[in-house]
């Protein structure tokens, strides 16, 4: 991570002095230098066996880091207007961090879950190191009792994060050094989308967007920036082949409400009003709404349906699917959804259900 680029931000700060913006930024810059001082600290440390003297750097690293990645978020959120250049979700380690710091830092001796539950976690302390955390958590719900246990790599978890806050960093230090003025991106997202109403897939057009948006902001390959994240979901939904014809339908309906997200970001981008488009809803996923309104309580469980690394994800969708007896289009739906492997083929049918609120059934 470039503590110089930090420096750069810094210098560039254009809110006015003694506002809430100033300060804001003056402060996540602040933790971000001192977040590579920790984790210094704690490499310096690799050999450490003694208990407590052990126990003081994992807590500091785990809160340090969760404090770190906030700081990144805030960041971005300041000076671009957006979080678009920050994804962590798609880093594995990072996106489990909350969890985990929750877990031993946090709430380890009473969590509880929006889904419903509670947990205790405790620390397998001879076979924790420096290097490595080892835990378990007991989680209760009702009558199940259910036991996770997790091994984190702390080397792993330093490099993963000095990666992405680099990138992240790199990114918000060119929208500050330059007047960017954006390629008509939103213009070409709009009419991306209307192509997708005629059932054609522009991939020339849709490659337009990618190159044009990462030289206007000089991204990295290795970015998770959330605007290219969102064209390779359209790609990877084009590929998505069902023959069932509901199934067919909600690729469909699916792959027009990422182009909708597309055609949104791209416009908060250029600082335009985009216009409200709305997708005809297949007949699975009303049935879904269908399903969930005779329960609002069956809602709780729909958060964690689009997160294939959520640590309830198949709990709570067998929970949901044990529901769906006297609906047999949910049932067909939640079992689709429980047949993928992919996190994105995942996310993407768990963020159409996120739906329910704004759709009539």
């Amino acid at each position: 991570m470039s503590i110089e680029l930090l420096d750069k931000i810094k210098s560039m700060n254009g809110f006015e002095k003694d506002t809430q913006n100033y300060y804001k930024l003056i402060a996540c810059i602040q933790a971000l230098k001192q977040s590579e001082h920790i984790n210094n600290a704690f490499l310096d440390q690799l050999t450490e066996k003694n208990t407590p003297k052990l126990l003081i750097n994992i807590f500091g690293l785990l809160q340090n880091l969760f404090v770190s990645i906030d700081a990144l978020y805030d960041m971005t959120r300041i000076t671009m207007s957006h979080k678009y250049s920050i994804n962590i979700n798609m880093n594995k380690n990072l996106h489990e961090l909350k969890y985990i710091r929750n877990d031993i830092v946090g709430h380890p001796t009473h969590r509880t879950y929006q889904t419903g539950g509670v947990g205790f976690s405790t620390m397998s302390l001879d076979q924790t190191s420096m290097k490595m955390i080892v835990y378990e958590t007991h989680f209760f719900n009702k009558k199940m009792h259910e036991v996770r246990y997790r091994k984190i790599d702390t080397l792993d978890l330093i490099d993963d994060y000095r990666s992405e806050a680099s990138v992240i960093i790199n990114e918000v230090y060119s929208h500050l050094s330059k007047d960017i003025i954006f390629s008509e991106l939103s213009n070409m997202s709009l009419q991306f989308y209307e192509t997708l109403l005629l059932d054609t897939f522009d991939y020339g057009l849709l490659q337009k967007i990618k190159d044009n948006y990462s030289k206007d902001l000089n991204i990295k390959k290795e970015s998770h920036n959330r605007v290219l994240w969102r064209i390779s979901l359209l790609e990877m939904l084009d590929n998505w082949k069902e023959v069932d014809p509901e199934k067919k339908e909600f690729v469909r309906y699916m792959k027009l409400q990422q182009a909708n997200k597309l055609y949104e970001m791209t416009s908060i981008i250029e600082n335009k009003a985009p216009m409200l488009l709305t997708q005809p809803t297949p007949e699975l996923l009303k049935a879904f709404f269908r399903f969930i309104k005779e329960d609002e309580n069956r809602a709780t469980h729909i958060k964690t349906l689009k997160d294939y690394d959520h640590p309830y994800y198949e709990s709570n969708l067998l929970h949901m699917i044990s529901l769906t007896k006297s609906n047999s289009k949910a049932r067909k739906l939640l079992n689709w959804l429980k047949s993928q492997t992919s996190e994105y083929k995942v996310y993407t049918i768990g963020n159409a259900l996120e739906k329910y609120k704004n759709v009539q059934a």
